[in-house]
C-alpha cells in the first residue's frame, strides 16, 4: 500500500513537473491532508510498524504518554497558547535553519507534555492507584446502594396495621 501510494505520488509529481516545463503549471494538488495517496502511504506505514516487534522500556514509557501529549496540545486553550502566542511558526518560515528551529520547538513541546504526563502518572500512583480497585468498589457500593433504595423504597407497614 505504501509502495503504490508513493508510486502514484512520484508519477503525478513527474507528470506535473513535465507539464510545468512545457508551460502548463498544474501544481501538486494530491498531497493535501485528506487525499487518497497520503492516506494510503500513512496507513501502509502504520501497518508496517504495527507488525514490527520492538521492546524498550524507555520508548514504551514515552509511548504511554503519546495520547496525553495529543490531548494537551489539541485542547483549544493550549493550542491557542502554543501556536499563536508562544510559538507562531509562520514567523520562522523564512529564517535560516527554520526546519531545525521548528523541530526543536516541537521536540521541546513533546518533552514538556510528556513530563506533565509523568507527573500525572506519579500522582495517580500515589493516590488513586495505591489500593487498586478500592475507589471503584467504594463508588460502586455507594451507587448500587443508592439505586436499590431509589428503585425499591421500603414498604410502610403502618398503613397495614389495623
Amino acid at each position: 500500500m505504501t509502495g503504490i501510494g508513493l508510486g502514484f505520488f512520484l508519477l503525478y509529481t513527474a507528470a506535473s513537473a513535465t507539464l510545468s516545463l512545457l508551460g502548463h503549471d498544474m501544481g501538486i494538488f494530491i498531497t493535501g491532508s485528506w487525499k487518497l495517496l497520503v492516506i494510503m502511504v500513512g496507513f501502509g506505514v502504520f501497518l508496517l510498524f504495527d507488525r514490527v516487534t520492538f521492546h524498550s522500556r524507555v520508548i514504551n514509557r514515552i509511548a504511554q504518554s503519546a495520547f496525553a501529549v495529543y490531548l494537551i496540545t489539541d485542547y483549544a486553550a493550549s493550542e491557542k497558547l502554543l501556536w499563536v502566542k508562544l510559538f507562531n511558526l509562520q514567523n520562522l518560515y523564512q529564517q535560516p535553519l527554520a526546519i531545525l528551529r521548528i523541530l526543536g520547538i516541537l521536540l521541546a513541546i513533546y518533552a514538556a507534555c510528556t513530563l506533565i504526563d509523568f507527573i500525572r502518572q506519579a500522582l495517580f500512583a500515589a493516590t488513586i492507584d495505591r489500593c487498586r480497585g478500592r475507589w471503584f468498589e467504594l463508588l460502586w457500593n455507594k451507587v448500587s446502594g443508592w439505586k436499590s433504595s431509589q428503585l425499591n423504597p421500603p414498604l410502610d407497614d403502618s398503613a397495614n396495621t389495623r
